[in-house]
């Protein structure tokens, strides 16, 4: 009887931090507003693998 009810008080415990951590959870962050004009290093190193593997 007293196993069971720790596991009661841990299952609960257990759904009780689960659901706190989801509702603190925002939700997708909105994309940044604005533009930048430094270039993209990701994109020039991609295209300059691919580049050097077709020659």
């Amino acid at each position: 009887m007293t196993t069971a009810a720790i596991a009661l008080v841990l299952l609960f415990v257990l759904a009780y931090a689960l659901e706190r951590n989801h509702r603190r959870q925002s939700g997708p962050r909105p994309p940044q507003t604005g533009s930048s004009d430094l270039p993209d290093r990701d994109t020039q190193r991609v295209l300059a693998e691919l580049a050097a593997r077709r020659n």
